[in-house]
């Protein structure tokens, strides 16, 4: 099986405005980003009149991060920039600030409970009947979560979270939320994928 490298248009124009150059001596090439030289496990190489260097050490230069999937055999890069994140459902949304707000915090808030196991605060925004109530495991564990894309349903709106959690290792998931009339009514995990490493913020990385 092919694998597959996606990377998004903003890394890779990041890849050419931020990598200042390739410096070559002797067939000694340095990698610089941004004024600074990055080393790396697996060395630069001329290849038919072409510079190949390690996509990994770049992506995590310029502050993305890489994720493989070992079952589908993909690297994923994903840029931190939430303005760049790919548009999952392809949908023009018309909701006011207001009620935005409203949902953010919804998902805010059931992500401290989660993280908490604290079952009253988990109540407080979801619906009778909601049996997404953590048990076990090791908390807090949640490092970082993103609202990736949302989608009208008319009666209920479904949003999708990225949540990148470290228990025995580090590890992303993917949930969707359905929220309406001011509440979660269901919360379920779609998909898992590999994280080696995630920079929450430049100075704080976990890896695994």
């Amino acid at each position: 099986m092919k694998r597959k490298l996606y990377i998004t248009l903003v890394v890779a124009l990041c890849s050419f405005t931020s990598i200042i150059g390739l410096a070559f001596a002797k067939g000694n090439i340095k990698i610089v980003v941004n004024n600074q030289i990055i080393t790396s496990d697996a060395a630069p190489q001329m290849v038919n009149n072409r510079v190949m260097v390690p996509i990994s050490v770049i992506s995590k230069a310029l502050g993305a991060n890489v994720n493989w999937d070992q079952k589908n055999q993909t690297i994923t890069i994903h840029n931190n920039n939430r303005s760049n994140q790919n548009d999952i459902w392809k949908q023009e949304l018309e909701l006011s600030s207001s009620n935005w707000a409203g949902v953010r915090n919804l998902i805010g808030t059931y992500m401290i409970g989660f993280d908490e196991r604290d079952d009253m605060l988990i109540k407080s925004v979801t619906v009778e009947g909601f049996d997404m109530i953590p048990i076990g495991g090791m908390y807090p564990a949640i490092i970082d979560y993103t609202i990736v894309d949302a989608q009208d349903q008319k009666n209920f709106l479904k949003v999708r979270v990225k949540v990148i959690l470290f228990e025995d290792e580090l590890k992303g998931q993917m949930w969707d939320f359905v929220i309406a009339k001011g509440k979660i009514e269901s919360m379920r995990m779609v998909q898992h994928f590999d994280v080696d490493q995630y920079t929450v913020f430049p100075g704080l990385t976990y890896t695994d």
